[in-house]
């Protein structure tokens, strides 16, 4: 019924191949970025997604340039909201971009839907900020970056985390990211999963929004090394197969359960971009037929 009802909803449109904007982002950026044309090539990104998507609020995204350290590009935090009017699913967390769109309102005024951190340390990452997705060798694509952590604040997202054995949905505090701090105030998730966690299905088909919550049963799942996503469109993108997402045998806060897997979407495979790692040289600026 779940299934049936989110596709009765059709909340995503896809226009590939025109330059029609349905949705508008508006973009604040903090901080300095490594050239005079970062801002521009994030910008890009998000006109990517301004001609796929489609929403009567506006998308409102801070950019903050900010040194990750030598082995991030960038980390994303969507705004969230539950039990809305209007949400499909009940005591279930809804990016707010995904939440607007569902209602035609907005429902976070005053505050930003997504923050995105991305990585100015000039000495460790070397960005091609240009729009024809021609990075050279040892260098990092922006738009595709900014393109892939837009996904995760439009909704490619949810709420694993691991301590221990202990695995759990709607755990997650702000301190597990520190230094970094959102703009908007962190909810109290409450042991709720996000929208995208109800569709995580283990090898055995059971579905992790069905084992207890915190436990090790649900913590051996997320390091299984054998999740799969089986949300409508996602099946059907992916010719009925269900979709393999990234959950290593040790757990990786902020890319375990939350991309698709490296091994099976390779550099080169139409769905790459919401893979977890982007390579140097490697450039992808449209997200994908599962995404």
């Amino acid at each position: 019924m779940l299934r049936s009802f989110l596709r009765a909803i059709a909340l995503i449109v896809i226009l590939h191949g025109t330059t029609t904007k349905a949705t508008t982002f508006d973009i604040t950026f903090i901080g300095t970025p490594p050239d005079a044309q970062a801002n521009a090539a994030v910008e890009h990104a998000a006109d990517i997604w301004a001609g796929i998507l489609v929403s009567d609020v506006p998308i409102k995204v801070r950019v903050a340039w900010f040194p990750l350290g030598a082995g991030t590009l960038g980390i994303t935090f969507p705004n969230g909201r539950k039990d809305f009017i209007s949400a499909p699913v009940a005591a279930t967390w809804y990016a707010t971009a995904l939440a607007n769109s569902i209602t035609g309102s907005e429902l976070n005024p005053g505050e930003n839907d997504i923050d995105v951190f991305l990585n100015n340390d000039e000495i460790n990452i070397d960005w091609y900020t240009g729009l024809d997705g021609n990075p050279g060798g040892g260098q990092h694509d922006l738009v595709s970056v900014a393109l892939h952590e837009l996904g995760h604040g439009l909704g490619f997202v949810g709420l694993a985390k691991k301590i221990g054995t202990e695995g759990s949905f709607g755990l997650l505090e702000m301190a597990d990211f520190f230094p970094l701090m959102t703009s908007f105030p962190w909810p109290e998730l409450d042991t709720m999963p996000g929208i995208f966690d109800r569709f995580l299905q283990a090898s055995t088909q059971e579905m992790l929004v069905d084992v207890p919550n915190p436990s090790a049963p649900l913590g051996s799942f997320f390091t299984s090394n054998q999740l799969r996503w089986n949300g409508p469109e996602g099946l059907l993108a992916s010719g009925g197969a269900t979709v393999r997402i990234y959950s290593p045998s040790t757990f990786a806060l902020g890319s375990s359960c939350v991309h698709l897997n490296e091994s099976t979407y390779p550099n080169s495979n139409p769905n790459e971009l919401m893979t977890p790692f982007s390579s140097p040289g490697d450039a992808n600026h449209w997200p994908g037929p599962i995404c």
